[in-house]
């Protein structure tokens, strides 16, 4: 049995919020780190980090010099609604 990716009915703007502005600890804030993302979404940073090498989250984060800081919201919309992905190299573990 398989796994269905979801994509017969999108994840809304308001349900992101919902997930991730919890109170106290469960709050994310809007503007994050890729370890902050990486923790978001239960792999490592590392695997954020080639994510966005690969252009999975363009439109979602900005660099600026060594620094990247995501929006959230875009991330979790690029994340969960966005295309497919491949499935053969997609996962960097180090």
């Amino acid at each position: 049995m398989g796994f269905s990716s979801g994509k017969s009915r999108p994840i809304s703007r308001d349900e992101f919020r919902a997930a991730f502005d919890g109170a106290g600890d469960d709050k994310l804030p809007a503007i994050l780190t890729p370890g902050q993302l990486a923790g978001a979404l239960k792999v490592s940073r590392n695997t954020v980090y080639f994510w966005i090498e690969k252009g999975r989250f363009d439109g979602a984060f900005r660099k600026r010099g060594k620094h990247i800081r995501i929006w959230r919201d875009r991330a979790l919309d690029l994340f969960f609604n966005g295309p497919e992905w491949p499935s053969m190299g997609d996962m960097h573990e180090n």
